[in-house]
């Protein structure tokens, strides 16, 4: 009787346990399927709306599209395909940059000693505090006056001007992690800088680079003002500024080809972030967060 009454003591503790336990992450489960929701509604909305004409999303916003406009999304495709193909450009271009410039002086503040070296580097720092708001006049004189106003260039080469500093720290942060054994070991085989650089720091250095090169992608492709500010010529504009041009010769918004153009704008950043997560999560653990 004895090993019965254990094991019906032993069950009746796991069920109460059980019972807690359910109660709290029923409470866990509910709050973060409500933020999920309040998250994707916005979604929700901008693709049922893409679906639907300017009477159907005036009359009732909610109701399912009745018919779905498929049109909708080859009209706004022919409008924005290639302020979509601008953007990419100048975000692989300006963030390859980045990656390339940042990884470099990462490398020489974490592994190598010259006079200076630290009040360099918080000087570097410091310039992350100033809001780009302030520089924002300045910066436009210098570019036109360089003759880059209206240009690619302008936008490729701000952002990566723009995006060095941080990069910066984060490659620097990530590389002093690495052993100077390492470092040793290999110019002890005769091996130049060049070589090491290019054989382990950048090597070792894919996750943190990739972070790097998502978060300024991401930057790059949503930015507005300085695109707005710096281009006129429609043909080399970004989609930032290309999603605020769809009026008739009436002024009249065809708001669901506008919603289909937003969907479709959307796109590569999905992908970015699709094929990209695995990096931009091992980049972030191992070198993003370090000091």
């Amino acid at each position: 009787m004895h090993p019965v009454n254990t094991a019906k003591l032993s069950t009746t503790v796991q069920r109460s346990r059980f019972s807690a336990l359910s109660a709290g992450q029923v409470a866990s489960y509910t709050m973060l399927t409500l933020l999920v929701f309040l998250t994707l509604v916005p979604i929700l909305f901008m693709l049922l709306s893409s679906l639907k004409s300017n009477a159907q999303i005036l009359g009732n916003f909610w109701a399912l599209p009745a018919p779905p406009r498929w049109a909708n999304y080859a009209e706004a495709f022919g409008a924005v395909w290639r302020y979509i193909a601008n953007t990419v450009l100048y975000a692989i271009a300006g963030s390859s940059l980045v990656c390339l410039l940042s990884s470099v002086s990462g490398y020489v503040f974490a592994k190598k000693t010259f006079p200076g070296k630290e009040t360099l580097f918080m000087m570097m720092l410091a310039m992350m505090m100033i809001p780009g708001v302030l520089t924002l006049i300045p910066s436009y004189v210098l570019y036109n006056g360089l003759g880059l106003t209206n240009t690619p260039w302008v936008i490729i080469i701000a952002a990566a001007a723009g995006g060095q500093i941080f990069g910066t720290f984060l490659c620097r942060s990530f590389v002093s992690g690495v052993p100077n054994e390492l470092f040793e070991a290999a110019r002890i085989d005769g091996a130049h800088e060049i070589t090491v650089f290019t054989k382990i720091v950048l090597p070792l250095s894919v996750p943190i680079l990739a972070t790097l090169f998502i978060m300024q992608s991401v930057g790059i492709y949503n930015d507005y003002i300085w695109p707005l500010l710096t281009i006129r010529d429609s043909s080399i504009q970004v989609i930032g500024v290309g999603l605020t041009v769809f009026e008739n010769q009436f002024g009249i918004k065809n708001m669901g080809v506008q919603f289909a153009a937003y969907a479709l704008s959307s796109v590569p950043l999905v992908l970015i972030f699709a094929f990209g997560m695995k990096y931009y999560i091992q980049g972030m653990t191992q070198g993003a967060l370090k000091m």
